[in-house]
Order: C-alpha cells, then structure tokens, then sequence
C-alpha cells in the first residue's frame, strides 16, 4: 500500500465551531456527545433553529472527511498545476478569495470540498512551483511577495472588490505581512480543507 499524503484530519478543530445557543432540541453537554450524535444520525435538522441541515452537514463534512478527502499519495517530486484565478459558482467583487498553492493534489482536494457549496468562491493558486502547502512553505516556494503579487494579478478585476482574502491555515504567519503589502485585511483559515463549510458558516449553503 503506497504511503499516503497527510492531510492534517488531527488538525480540525470541531470544538472551535460546536458552541453558540442552543434549546432543548439540540442541547448537548459535551463536544463528545455532539459528535456521538452526528455519528449515529440522532440530530433533527430542520426542527431546531440553531442547528438547521446546513449545520449538520458542515460538521458531518468534517466528521467523515477520511471518507469525502481523495487518498492523495505521498509523493517526492512537485506535480505543478495552473496557477492564476478560477472561478467557481459565478464569483463576484464581493466573493471570498482562497489563496493556495498550485500544486494538484492540493487542487484535487480543496475542489473536492469545494465541490460541496454552491457558494460563489475565487480560488486564487499561487505558483509555488507545483509545492504543497506544507511543503511550500518547508521550501519557502509559498512567500508573502508571491502571495501578495497573485492576489493583485489574479484577484477580482473590479476596482470595488470587498471579498475576504482568506490563507490556508499553514501559511498562518504570512497574513500580517501579506496584509501590510496588500493594505487590507487577510484572515487565517483551517489547517484542513474539510473544515472550511464550518469556516463559512451560513455563507458555505448559499
């Protein structure tokens, strides 16, 4: 069996999105629980209004994202793809922008989550020499110049453009200075691409 790609399952963080309000519906008493119902198919969406089907199914996305993720080898070599914009769902000057790298694994697994909303998005694959994220970032093939270059080429061409610009949760240190060259701000996403419908949050089933 060839050993397989490691795409940070460990990493998602279901705690981070399980709080909020909740009723008698839906109560639970720990993050254990919660994911025990999801497991077995105990929650009602649809009758509860703080866990609504959308909810359900992004942290069920999570929950068997072994199960929705491509087993992608571990490879030695890069294996580029394009790099530059692409449009997904019909984004506009206000659609949330997904900088990553061009390599096609990773494009092969954030485009099988992506594949899941119907919300628009811009995926903006910056050229790390076909480099994973992670390993881009071991080769400094992933920098905040490269970063802040591809969002200028390749973002939105309206002059009003207001979409967040959102990195992968491993290039966590490249934000601050990716958003004093950009002059905006740029958020943090997950380390997993499976956690992005709970990044999203109501946005992911539009």
């Amino acid at each position: 069996m060839p050993l397989l790609a490691d795409l940070y399952l460990d990493r998602i963080d279901l705690g981070r999105h399980a709080g909020g309000e909740t009723c008698e519906v839906c109560r639970v008493d720990s993050l254990e629980e919660l994911l025990e119902r999801l497991r077995s198919g105990r929650f009602c969406p649809g009758q509860c209004p703080h866990w609504p089907r959308e909810r359900v199914e992004a942290f069920q996305t999570a929950v068997d994202a072994g199960k929705l993720l491509p087993r992608i080898p571990a490879l030695g070599v890069p294996r580029p793809a394009g790099a530059g914009r692409f449009e997904l769902n019909g984004p506009g000057a206000g659609s949330p922008v997904l900088v990553t790298g061009n390599s096609r694994l990773t494009h092969e697994v954030l485009l099988a989550v992506l594949s899941t909303t119907a919300a628009p998005v811009w995926m903006l694959s910056v050229d790390t020499g076909g480099h994973t994220v992670d390993m881009s970032l071991v080769y400094k093939t992933l920098t905040p110049e490269g970063v802040a270059a591809a969002v200028r080429a390749g973002g939105p061409e309206a002059d009003d453009f207001t979409g967040r610009i959102i990195l992968p949760g491993l290039a966590e240190k490249l934000a601050a200075p990716v958003s004093e060259m950009l002059g905006r701000p740029v958020e943090v996403g997950p380390v997993c691409a499976a956690e992005l419908p709970l990044f999203f949050g109501s946005d992911w089933a539009r």
